[in-house]
């Protein structure tokens, strides 16, 4: 059965190359400095592909999602598995992740799904 996963994580990650573009996720530096007083480190960028979609009007205010909230889609293909205090840049803007979600059938993550916020 993980053969049959891995072809379909393979096929997900070639339509989101396809149809999405390539950005970067940012993830907070280990802090630094004393324990009493640690300073936040340096961001480290990740490269990602990423396809953007649209919410439907029945899910825009007066829901959880407000105007100007993002949905897409990340590949697997990055060096890094995503986490809810990452960061995505999305047409050079920083949004923050409000709900992150991996698509894993079977166990196998085969995409991950976002929903971001600025």
């Amino acid at each position: 059965m993980s053969d049959f996963y891995d072809e379909m994580r393979d096929v997900a990650a070639e339509m989101i190359a396809e149809f999405g573009y390539l950005t970067q996720l940012q993830r907070n530096g280990v802090p630094t400095g004393p324990p009493h007083n640690p300073q936040p480190g340096q961001p480290t960028s990740h490269d990602c592909t990423v396809v953007e979609l649209e919410y439907s009007l029945t899910d825009r205010d007066g829901t959880l999602v407000l105007k100007g909230d993002k949905l897409g889609l990340i590949s697997t293909a990055i060096d890094i598995e995503p986490v809810k205090d990452d960061r995505i840049l999305l047409g050079g803007v920083p949004y923050n992740f409000i709900d992150l979600q991996p698509l894993s059938p079977g166990g196998q993550v085969l995409l991950y799904e976002f929903h971001a916020r600025r």
